[in-house]
């Protein structure tokens, strides 16, 4: 019988595969692609009553929106919208923001986005964290959102060196998946939240959404039931039945290597993450119940070290602090397989080295932070308001560069290891 349950799981797990494979068609060339280009150092202005950008940084806490002008390049969006935003992140000094093209214009785009991300960087002396991250998981052929170094001008005067995020939205899911009429929630976790390990909270839809789980999409009808009956499946179904009950709703391709990059990342604060699940935005199809992850904020990758365990925080640690849906994954023998050959992937990737260079010794991911460096060092120490001294943004490259260097190696011993018990 287990037998048979564990060629049934290979099964769905090739069928997700393939489901995910027809759904990585390579989309067309998008408007925005010239503002996402991260080969250089974008610019953005924006023109804001003096009155109103001062009372934003006072109230930084709030979500108030304040009306403004955007140029980039050639091109002015005039009058959006802009608030201060984050969680842990928050400034009144550097301020981060929300850009909203059609919060008084009903129906404005801008290079077809609906709005963007300008992230300060407050919890990253490198600057480098998420962008690093979000490339890696791009690598392995996960849809993430794209980003690029920017300098900020306010009324003229530069702001600071930050990054633009897209929007994790329904261009965005329309442009990665071919639609955008499911349902996306956003994880949303707040301070002072209680953490959450993937516990079951009950069969009370309220209990999940809108908070922690907040819609993004159908937000009056957004159809929680079955975020309720996968925890309940995850905390409660049989090992024999949880293969088979479970199938529907997870692609374990796009989970497996999520996971797996946040691993090899060291992120904290991801979904195996030291404070509960976090940072992630999850995608129902709209005739399906089956979700898909998206990577959100990873400034808090890399923080964990070279030497963090391959199964950290769901088959290690306190058991009370381990994530419910990643450890249960792993008694599917096919599912534990397709992460540790991630994790594998992963790892080999950040040292890939360049075929263009024989000579040099680098891996991929210790080149990138070189070039990244060397795009923003200068911007990094004539930023006025950067919340870390220059000596500190040296010193976190430098660990950046070690990690590199270290952490593939640790990776592939520990699967060694592990297979070979």
């Amino acid at each position: 019988m287990r037998r048979a349950f564990s060629l049934i799981a290979m099964a769905l797990v090739v069928a997700t595969g393939i489901l995910l494979h027809a759904q990585a068609t390579p989309a067309p060339a998008s408007p925005a692609d010239a503002f996402f280009d991260d080969s250089q150092v974008q610019s953005i202005y924006l023109e804001i009553n003096a009155r109103d950008w001062q009372t934003l940084r006072e109230n930084y806490l709030a979500n108030d929106y304040f009306p403004c002008d955007l140029k980039w390049n050639n091109q002015t969006v005039r009058n959006i919208g802009i608030r201060s935003r984050g969680t842990g992140s928050r400034s009144g000094t550097k301020p981060g923001l929300r850009v909203d093209f059609d919060r008084y214009t009903t129906g404005q785009t801008f290079l077809g986005l609906k709005s963007f991300i300008l992230r300060n960087q407050t919890q990253d002396a490198s600057n480098m964290h998420e962008r690093l991250s979000m490339l890696l998981f791009q690598r392995l052929g996960v849809k993430m959102p794209r980003e690029a170094f920017a300098r900020l001008f306010v009324k003229n005067t530069y702001w600071g060196l930050y990054s633009i995020v897209e929007s994790v939205d329904k261009a965005f899911l329309k442009k990665s998946f071919g639609e955008d009429d499911g349902y996306l929630f956003k994880y949303d976790y707040n301070a002072g939240d209680k953490p959450w390990y993937f516990e079951d909270k009950g069969s009370d839809p309220a209990a999940y959404v809108p908070h922690p789980f907040k819609p993004e999409t159908n937000e009056s009808d957004p159809h929680p039931e079955a975020i309720v009956e996968l925890v309940r499946i995850v905390n409660n179904d049989s090992d024999a039945a949880f293969p088979m009950t479970v199938a529907p709703y997870i692609d374990w391709k796009n989970f497996t290597t999520h996971i797996a990059v946040e691993n090899v990342l060291s992120d904290q604060d991801g979904f195996n993450g030291n404070y509960g699940v976090n940072n992630f935005y999850w995608y129902r199809f709209r005739n399906s119940k089956r979700f898909m992850l998206i990577p959100w904020d990873k400034s808090e990758a890399f923080k964990d070290g070279a030497a963090l365990p391959i199964f950290h925080n769901f088959l290690d640690g306190d058991p009370a602090r381990r994530n419910r849906l990643s450890g249960r994954a792993m008694t599917i023998p096919s599912v534990q397989a397709m992460y540790l050959d991630t994790l594998v992937e992963a790892a080999k990737s950040l040292a890939e080295l360049d075929p263009a260079n024989p000579s040099d010794t680098r891996g991929w991911m210790e080149r990138e932070i070189q070039r990244e460096y060397e795009q923003i060092r200068e911007l990094v120490y004539t930023d006025p308001d950067k919340p870390f001294k220059n000596e500190e943004f040296e010193a976190d490259v430098v660990k950046l560069k070690q990690f590199a260097r270290e952490r593939p190696a640790f990776v592939l011993n520990a699967v060694n290891e592990f297979r070979n018990k």
